[in-house]
């Protein structure tokens, strides 16, 4: 088991390298969606990290520690009063509520507009439609951009042709943002498959990848050159965008969701204890990060046996 993973790991190699640079890009994005608000906004940011885990390398650069870590996957801005109480009037916990909302989404902001840009540079020089779903393959067909096979024995029909969709700016700006509205939408159906078929089925969705997954998908895309990357990159920051919008603790939405209930309650001068939000939102990581497992031992099973 061991020798088959390192030969894989081998032949993949190229792949993982930029699969590496396309994830830390998207988190770059991301985490300096809420740096930039964050000073924006006042808020002292105390570290800008790119990485878990151990520091490898760190400088500081206008009172901010910017830091490279051991495990080279996700990344965080780390605020003064974010996760402990501080009376610094610069500290997140002291900021006014508006400007925590702004900081707590400018990250999804971020992958969203990044996702947009890069669709609608692919749909001004040309690409292929993003099929997802079978009303997409069926609408397709009907627009005349797909051409189908006609059913065999198993009553499959294969994809002939795909026609690639271009418009000119700034008719491609307007098509990437439905596009994005669409592909977000197909993102939220099959996450809610999730709950579902690990009850009922004691299994994962089908199509359903980690880094692993995400790792052989580059593998397979890296052959057709920069605009199919280019596409890959935007699907995963619109996934990543989707995901931390959903309102499970420790992700983006589920902090939005603790300062929605906080607006809701401050005419009543109530405001929820820090203490119990913080360990809602570590029970929350720690689900996550089982569920990260699971995906990824579910990829590599079927990745490499």
């Amino acid at each position: 088991m061991i020798e088959t993973v390192f030969l894989a790991i081998i032949k993949f190699a190229p792949s993982i390298v930029v699969f590496l640079l396309l994830f830390s890009l998207l988190i770059l994005v991301h985490e300096w969606g809420h740096f930039f608000t964050a000073r924006k906004c006042g808020v002292k940011v105390l570290e800008f990290g790119l990485g878990m885990g151990k520091k490898l390398k760190g400088w500081m650069h206008n009172g901010v520690e910017y830091t490279i870590n051991a495990v080279p996957f996700g990344g965080f801005v780390r605020m003064l009063g974010e996760e402990e109480k501080s009376n610094d009037p610069r500290s997140f916990e002291q900021a006014k509520l508006w400007k925590r909302m702004a900081i707590t989404l400018a990250g999804i902001f971020m992958n969203l507009v990044a996702a947009v840009v890069a669709l609608t540079v692919l749909f001004s020089l040309g690409t292929k439609p993003i099929l997802i779903t079978e009303q997409d393959l069926q609408q397709a067909q009907e627009a005349g951009i797909l051409v189908l096979s006609e059913p065999n024995e198993e009553g499959v029909r294969e994809i002939v042709e795909l026609k690639d969709v271009q418009k000119p700016f700034p008719a491609s700006l307007g098509f990437a943002l439905t596009e994005s509205w669409r592909i977000s939408g197909a993102i939220v159906d099959k996450l809610a498959e999730i709950p579902g078929e690990v009850i009922r089925h004691r299994r994962l969705p089908e199509g359903m990848a980690g880094p692993v997954g995400i790792a052989e998908a580059t593998h397979q895309i890296l052959p057709m050159g920069f605009f199919a990357i280019l596409k890959l990159w935007a699907l995963l920051s619109l996934s990543l965008a989707v995901i931390n919008l959903l309102p499970i603790p420790a992700l983006d939405g589920g902090r939005f969701l603790f300062q929605l209930v906080e607006l809701v309650l401050k005419p009543f001068r109530i405001r929820i204890n820090a203490r119990i939000e913080n360990a809602v939102h570590f029970g929350g990581y720690v689900l996550l990060m089982g569920l990260l497992v699971a995906v990824t031992w579910n990829d590599i099973v079927r990745v490499f046996f």
